[in-house]
């Protein structure tokens, strides 16, 4: 339940100021060198639209860095935590 938690303040946190978590995300994935590929579901063309609309700005504006420094500041607590899924083996 705590990183359920945090990952909901960070979302309400960037829709209180306007903002997408999910733009957010895409462009740091998309500007993260350690990262050689980005798979993303969509299943829409309102979500294609936004996607491909998040990756022109990012390379023409750049990222929100003063939100992305807020977001990873309330997601910090739960940084590299991981939670059991699936079926649990013997």
């Amino acid at each position: 339940m705590r990183c359920w938690s945090a990952c909901k303040a960070a979302a309400d946190h960037c829709r209180k100021k306007g903002k997408s978590i999910t733009k957010l995300a895409m462009q740091y994935s998309l500007m993260n060198n350690e990262i050689s590929t980005v798979l993303v579901g969509m299943n829409s063309l309102e979500q294609v639209e936004e996607n491909v609309a998040a990756a022109l700005e990012l390379s023409t504006s750049g990222i929100d860095d003063e939100l992305l420094r807020e977001v990873e500041a309330i997601l910090e607590p739960v940084k590299n935590l991981t939670w059991p899924s699936g079926i649990q083996q013997a």
